[in-house]
């Protein structure tokens, strides 16, 4: 056979001399050779935007691709930009199924929307993490596809694994819990791991240099998060290994010490992520230590980001951060230790406002004076801040099951930059996995069944990583960025793949934000719910710490309580004759059984394809239809919890068997899940010590028969009272029973920006039954929400945020609710595809 020419790059300008661009160049090329399609192919590299024809975005790490009869062009703004272009090339290569190894749309041309786009990978286990830590062509394959992906930044995480590392008894597994033994000698300072072999910790050092050295080929930012700086070395009796030679007078200048040549070893490292308040194990208030800290960053000579996990942060350690010369930035959480839908919540849970007296002197910031930063962004959004904002998602919606929505995804990418804001971390699937001491090995995969687990544990949330990426990327970026990824692994059921998962990923973000009897990651995991009863009885062990009394479903608060209303609520302003103008416990069980029956649909036609039976769709399908479960399981629960908080209040006991009834559909749809995951998954997923981080859907069944077994009890058993309905439950009930679900709305017009100190004016053109009500508050979550009525103005309404109210630092934000021809009404309120931002954000000027 006579030899072809291989693929011609032409660079006249040396774009690809060395760094990533060469590496992406390198990757296009192994990519065509493995396909054997390289021949005669011809990529011109264009340094000159002008010169192209298409429009290229005048922005940082933005690409442009078009092709000619000769030759495929591209072009990029900056070495980022050229390594998006170059290994989408790639990746259309490695999926293409025709002749054509470019096949799919030109031009493209794209441009960043959230600044930051990070992924955080745990270390919590060491033996069900030490072996990917040390796998090389692991890490080589993992960064290559975040780097596809259009991910710009890399976070190891190491030290998060524990909370409270204060006379903490189920402290065990602390291999790169204070990780600075772990890694290094440090001259000077006699600190050591006696148990860790010397051989051990410098092979430790020697992966570390390694990944950095592979984030930094591909142009990615590695970021080091060293989530705790200190634990009580001699308190932790179950500890498999301990620390010897640190003392509370040498910590400080030993932390330094060891900052400093950490970066001197690792030049690659980007920025240090610490956990500045009382979990890291440095007292709130102890701003010595952290200026020891980050001068050991400074002291590294070259600029490393500082990267400050929000809650209790204060502008005390924020201005110490600004002394160091670094750049720096605060993290706070997106939703609480949650993931919910893509805007940020719009009020904090009211257990998050301050308290009279702090807690202890240890957490007088974290649960004193700025418990408002626990778990949202507080008040870093000033106009004026000179840090960067990223938010954290953390992994306590969704451990397991795979996830994938184009549509909330690319919301994520629009509204992440909130107000000022830059981007976002998410800590990837499996994140915590053997939390606490309790990793198994062999369970990383989580599945029992032979023939599902891929080769490495992340391969499972491909789909995952690229819909995230690309959505966080380029909110409007074309579909067969991630459709060919599904019709190479998933065949002619791709379609129903897509449909189906888009709509199961949607339902534990809605159940997490409308339903939240914890923040807290370690006690509220909704994916494996544990059971909090309608009425009395199960949930209290892990929740009771967390929500307000009485602990029970339809009392959990919301994590927006300005548009999400609890069930108990509702029913007050029922039995009360008032209106409620936000969204109704059944508004969401609506939500969820739409979303239900799409995936019921997709699955349908799944089974009808010819590739049904593949792994990677049966891994798909398989968790499409859990989440399809667990809709129907919470849509019931929602349901019954609404008749169960307004029998709890009237006592009038025709009520009761409509709680059963929910009861029952929530039990049956519970069954089903733990039928279809027992032979699946493992019985013990194990993410923690209590029985509520661990576990399965097979295992928690006999707590959810349990409580119905109870409620027919106390019906059968005639223990409830034998109340009439009163004419206030009898129009509660009937108010149930028609309510209309509330819908959203334009008509709402609003400046883009305002002036400090002066007037602000809002319009409403919209039908209404009577004035609307603008409710609005500026963007402090540490503030509460006004509400004035709209007065009428020609053939609509108007209402002035008055200046002395927008003398302040901050942005506003503000919605606007009504009722017309008799149903509830919000402007904007939520879209169809729940991935908008439901008020308005006006940007002072």
């Amino acid at each position: 056979m006579p030899h072809q020419p291989d693929l011609r790059i032409e660079d006249p300008a040396g774009l690809v001399a060395a760094g990533a661009p060469a590496w992406a160049c390198e990757s296009l090329r192994r990519a065509l050779q493995d396909r054997g399609s390289s021949a005669g192919l011809l990529i011109r590299l264009v340094a000159d935007s002008a010169s192209a024809p298409v429009d290229c975005p005048d922005a940082a790490e933005a690409f442009a691709i078009w092709r000619s009869e000769e030759a495929v062009s591209i072009w990029g703004r900056d070495a980022r930009g050229l390594v998006y272009a170059l290994t989408e090339l790639a990746d259309r290569t490695r999926h293409a199924e025709g002749d054509d190894p470019f096949a799919g749309p030109f031009p493209l041309v794209e441009r960043p929307s959230a600044r930051i786009r990070s992924i955080a990978r745990l270390f919590c286990s060491e033996s069900e993490d030490l072996d990917w830590f040390h796998d090389r062509d692991g890490w080589r394959d993992y960064l290559t596809m975040l780097a596809t992906n259009r991910f710009n930044r890399f976070s190891l995480t190491l030290g998060m694994g524990y909370n409270y590392p204060y006379h903490n008894a189920w402290i065990r597994d602390v291999y790169f819990y204070f990780p600075y033994p772990f890694l290094l000698a440090v001259d000077g300072h006699d600190v050591r791991v006696p148990e860790l072999p010397d051989e051990e910790r410098d092979r430790n050092l020697k992966t570390l240099k390694f990944i950095g050295q592979e984030a930094a080929r591909r142009g990615l930012d590695f970021q080091l998060a060293l989530w705790t700086q200190r634990y009580d070395f001699d308190d932790v009796p179950n500890a498999n290994y301990t620390v010897e030679g640190v003392t509370q007078d040498n910590l400080a200048p030993y932390c330094r010490a060891a900052i400093t040549r950490l970066l001197a070893e690792v030049p690659e490292i980007t920025g240090l992520t610490f956990r500045v308040h009382v979990e890291g194990g440095i007292a709130e208030g102890e701003y010595g230590f952290w200026e020891e800290a980050f001068a050991g960053v400074a002291d590294a000579g070259r600029p490393i980001e500082i990267d400050m996990h929000g809650k209790g942060l204060d502008h005390a350690t924020l201005e110490l951060a600004r002394r160091s010369g670094m750049p720096f930035t605060a993290s706070p959480k997106y939703m609480a230790e949650h993931m919910g839908l893509a805007y940020h919540q719009s009020s904090i849970r009211e257990k998050e406002y301050p308290p009279e007296q702090a807690r202890s002197e240890r957490e007088q910031l974290s649960e004193g004076s700025r418990k408002f930063l626990r778990y949202s962004y507080g008040d870093l959004l000033r106009k004026d801040k000179d840090y960067s904002v990223l938010y954290r998602i953390w992994a306590g919606t969704q451990r397991i099951l795979l996830w994938g929505d184009p549509a909330l995804a690319a919301g994520y990418g629009r509204l992440s930059m909130f107000a000022g804001s830059d981007g976002v971390e998410w800590c990837e699937p499996l994140s915590f996995k053997g939390r606490m001491g309790t990793g198994v090995p062999g369970q990383r995969f989580n599945y029992q069944r032979e023939g599902l687990a891929p080769r490495r544990d992340w391969e499972k949330y491909l789909y995952q990583y690229r819909v995230w990426g690309r959505g966080l990327y380029a909110p409007d970026g074309p579909a067969d960025g991630w459709q060919r990824h599904l019709r190479r692994h998933c065949g002619d059921a791709a379609e129903a793949c897509e449909k189906g998962l888009a709509s199961a990923s949607r339902v534990l973000p809605l159940v997490s934000l409308t339903h939240g009897p914890s923040a807290s990651n370690n006690h509220y995991w909704p994916e494996v719910y544990s059971n909090l009863a309608l009425i009395d009885g199960t949930g209290r062990l892990n929740y009771t710490f967390d929500m307000p009394a009485p602990v029970r479903f339809g009392n959990a608060p919301t994590f927006d309580s300005e548009l999400f209303a609890t069930a108990r609520e509702w029913v007050e302003k029922l039995l009360a004759g008032r209106t409620e103008h936000r969204y109704t416990p059944l508004d969401v069980a609506d939500w969820l059984i739409d979303l239900a029956r799409t995936c019921d649909q997709a699955l349908v036609s799944a089974k009808e394809a010819r590739d049904y039976l593949r792994p990677e769709a049966q891994r798909i399908l398989i968790d499409v239809e859990i989440c399809a479960g667990l809709a129907r399981f919470f849509a019931e629960r929602y349901r019954a919890a609404v008749w169960a908080e307004l029998f709890i209040a009237t006592k009038a006991s025709t009520l009761f068997d409509r709680v059963l009834d929910h009861a029952r559909r929530s039990t049956m749809a519970w069954d089903r899940i733990a039928d279809l995951s027992r032979d699946i998954y493992h019985d013990d997923l194990t993410y923690g010590p209590q029985g509520w981080l661990r576990g399965s859907w097979q295992s928690r069944q006999a707590e959810m028969r349990n409580e119905l077994l109870d409620l027919e009890s106390l019906r059968g058993g005639g223990l409830t009272e034998s109340l009439a309905l009163s004419p206030e439950a009898e129009r509660a009930a009937a108010a149930i029973e028609a309510r209309r679900p509330v819908t959203a709305a334009g008509g709402l017009e609003v400046p883009e920006t305002f002036l400090r100190g002066e007037d602000l004016t809002v319009r409403y053109s919209g039908p209404a039954d009577a004035a609307p009500v603008l409710r609005y508050r500026v963007v402090d979550q540490s503030k509460r929400w006004r509400a004035d009525a709209m007065r009428a103005d020609g053939n609509g309404y108007i209402a002035v945020i008055p200046g002395d109210y927008l003398d302040t630092p901050f942005h506003v934000q503000l919605f606007a609710s009504a009722t017309a021809l008799g149903a509830p009404v919000l402007m904007p309120g939520l879209g169809g595809d729940l991935a908008n931002q439901p008020y308005h954000v006006v940007m002072q000027a």
